[in-house]
């Protein structure tokens, strides 16, 4: 019950913050589902998080606080774990002797409160704070602790018994032995989980270790954006490359040939990661970059991949035929498994014999038989489709088509009464029926087993907490052909503009946009003539095909995303 919720409801009446009727309303939905009046009027609208703020100021007598004015103490932020502090949004803000004072959103969880003082064995005192600032304050502090510790590591280093022989790392490159020494060092093994780590929680897609010629630089992929975490000095080159290949069960005696590995983590929610590793030379030293693939990651819906309507039916069509070859193109990283996956959860079903061949299996799938390729031991993914084709498949996933061989087996299995879908690096939908031909496949092979191609990018989201709507220029309309697009549209678009939720870059998360290629009759007339990309591409705009750039400008009409985003990845028809 809340303690003191007959003033809090005079103060909501006298302020007019609210009107009878509704808080009755709202009354009456705390007797039927209980639970706080407060959170019932937030859930419903009625209020916002600040006015909340500032009744239960009032209400509880606790001051009310702004986080954008204080500078929080790292050794503070120790006393709380992350995770407490972001889930029941707070942070602690002062220490004086054994008293504690926490700024909070909900003062009124004395759960959390007591949970405070049996973690720091501490008496709690407790202020008020505005959720938004919280965020902000929390994104901030704990941010800047991680850097601090980070810098604490590399001053561990500094000053560790091996100091000297760190320093020789500049003249020359380190024995097998020193090697093997220095990737087992305690502050080279946090120093390199926190990189790890760090990847994860950010959701990044790849992280770079890269050396320069005065420094080692770390870069994470976010939302196919690359950001510069941090330089670190150029000693813990060595050492922090070697403990990758430790872990990676790579030869860290071996410096002139790039390496491929692959390692797994448990992270603190207990979700396993897998790391896949490239090793490779260059001319400042070893550079890596891993590629973060989260196995457990659920699959994605086909209706939820941004398809438009259109588009998706001619998609979903091509699905449900009992044999022929889909194939989805683009380069790294623009979501091709994503959407080969989504197909297969489309048509799963109890009489399906569905086979994976993978290099390597990105996500676990429950029903489905999944390959992991290992080319050491000569499982290739022509040796592992012959296999697989006695195994009497219905469908059959290749995860990637790399050379001519894999190519002609894929297309024999189409021909032969399965359904094969798979990925190809293409930039369109035609251009994907010039690859095929380069790689040696017939004109009427690809006539008789292709039934689709998708071709896709991946945009970044833009924040739909900060964005900003303005009106474009006649040039763009022009240039963007948005008149003919939209001939309803207002010439309205949206921009970023950065916030706390999307760290001040104006874009959260990415959305695809793509084009769906179906050879019609007209398309494999063409083909069969060897006709040309831009005749193909006519052809299948004529039967229907909305292309890449047309697709992206129809999203950012919708304030998905922006006109920059359009540009940078998708180029003019």
């Amino acid at each position: 019950m809340f303690p003191t919720q007959e003033t809090f409801k005079e103060i909501l009446l006298r302020d007019h913050l609210i009107s009878p009727e509704d808080l009755e309303r709202a009354m009456e939905e705390q007797d039927r589902s209980g639970g706080e009046l407060s959170r019932i009027l937030l859930k419903s609208k009625l209020i916002t998080e600040d006015q909340l703020s500032l009744v239960l100021s009032e209400a509880l007598q606790l001051p009310l606080i702004n986080l954008n004015f204080f500078k929080i103490d790292p050794s503070l932020l120790k006393l709380v774990p992350k995770e407490t502090a972001e889930k029941c949004l707070l942070i602690p803000i002062s220490k004086l002797n054994d008293q504690l004072t926490v700024a909070m959103v909900d003062p009124l969880d004395i759960l959390t409160i007591d949970n405070i003082k049996a973690m720091t064995s501490m008496s709690v005192s407790v202020v008020l704070a505005r959720p938004k600032e919280m965020r902000a304050a929390l994104e901030r502090s704990y941010a800047a602790s991680a850097s601090s510790d980070l810098q604490e590591i590399f001053q561990d280093m500094k000053e560790s018994r091996e100091a000297e022989k760190l320093e020789l790392v500049r003249e020359k490159v380190p024995s097998k032995r020193v090697m093997e020494d220095f990737s087992q060092e305690a502050p080279i093994v946090t120093l390199t989980n926190t990189i790890i780590h760090q990847a994860v929680a950010a959701k990044a897609s790849d992280v770079f270790i890269e050396p320069m010629e005065n420094c080692l630089r770390i870069r994470y992929r976010v939302d196919g954006y690359i950001r510069e975490i941090d330089r670190m000095s150029k000693n813990l080159h060595f050492p922090l490359i070697s403990r990758v290949k430790v872990i990676s069960s790579l030869d860290i005696a071996e410096h002139r040939l790039p390496q491929d590995g692959r390692f797994r983590i448990t992270t603190p929610q207990n979700k396993e990661v897998d790391f896949r590793v490239n090793v490779l030379p260059t001319a400042m030293g070893e550079k890596i970059v891993l590629r973060v693939l989260d196995k457990n990651q659920e699959m994605a819906d086909i209706d939820k991949l941004g398809f438009e309507p259109e588009a998706l039916a001619r998609l979903k069509d091509c699905c449900l035929r009992p044999h022929g070859l889909i194939l989805a193109c683009g380069p790294t990283g623009s979501g091709k498994t994503t959407t080969l996956y989504a197909v297969l959860k489309h048509i799963d079903s109890p009489g399906k014999n569905i086979v994976t061949v993978e290099d390597p299996v990105e996500f676990q799938i429950k029903g489905f038989s999944q390959v992991n390729i290992r080319t050491e031991f000569g499982l290739s993914f022509p040796a592992a489709l012959r296999s697989i084709l006695r195994q009497d498949p219905d469908v059959i996933l290749i995860g990637e088509v790399r050379d001519s061989e894999t190519m002609d087996i894929a297309v024999k299995a189409a021909l032969t009464g399965h359904l094969v879908v798979s990925s190809l690096h293409t930039t369109t939908g035609p251009g994907s029926i010039t690859r095929m031909l380069n790689m040696g496949v017939e004109p009427f092979l690809i006539t008789s087993s292709v039934i689709a191609i998708v071709a896709q990018r991946l945009v970044r989201r833009v924040c739909q907490n900060c964005r900003e709507m303005y009106t474009v220029s006649g040039e763009m309309v022009k240039e963007f052909r948005i008149q003919e697009l939209l001939p309803n549209h207002d010439g309205r678009f949206w921009r970023p503009r950065g916030c706390d939720q999307c760290l001040n870059t104006g874009y959260r998360g990415r959305v695809a946009v793509s084009e769906t290629l179906v050879l019609t009759h007209k398309v494999r007339e063409l083909i069969l003539i060897s006709a040309s990309e831009a005749e193909i591409k006519a052809a299948a705009r004529a039967g229907g095909m909305t292309t890449m750039r047309e697709d992206a400008v129809i999203k950012a009409s919708r304030g998905l995303t922006t006109l920059e985003e359009v540009t940078r990845l998708t180029a003019p028809d």
